[in-house]
């Protein structure tokens, strides 16, 4: 479901890039899909759909991690483009990653760690988190492995 989900941002996307095209008008209401005007720049002060759609994403979010930017945002799918285009991958992996540890995978907030530990750059949101976990020693399964190696006469 969360695989399928993420397309809609780009859904999202090429209809607002359409609209820009053919009709600037239609693309000041459709912009409207970002709940930010609604709830940062005028503090929820608008008619009752904007507030009601910008509290839900609000709502929402209790329960399902930075949602709105994974599913719907523009800036979102514009940016996981640019993951698409990157031309190296930054983020260090150890060929024990994803095999047999999954721990960067689960703790990923934003689903973007294969299951064979390979990072997804256009779903990487660059919070660090898992260079986090790989620079650890507490946190890191192999390297937890390799010092309980080294410890063992």
């Amino acid at each position: 479901m969360d695989r399928r989900l993420k397309w809609l941002k780009y859904g999202v996307l090429s209809v607002l890039v359409v609209a820009a095209l053919v009709s600037p008008a239609l693309t000041d209401v459709l912009v409207e899909v970002e709940p930010f005007k609604t709830a940062i720049t005028v503090n929820f002060v608008r008619e009752w759909y904007f507030v009601a759609y910008a509290a839900g994403w609000l709502v929402l979010g209790l329960w399902l991690f930075k949602g709105f930017c994974r599913y719907v945002c523009p800036l979102g799918a514009v940016m996981a483009l640019g993951g698409l285009l990157r031309r190296r991958a930054w983020i260090p992996r150890r060929p024990d990653c994803g095999s047999p540890c999954q721990l960067c995978k689960v703790r990923c907030n934003y689903g973007a760690i294969e299951r064979d530990g390979r990072v997804r750059y256009d779903e990487c949101f660059q919070c660090l988190d898992c260079v986090t976990i790989h620079d650890d020693p507490g946190q890191c399964v192999p390297l937890v492995l390799a010092a309980k190696r080294e410890v063992r006469p």
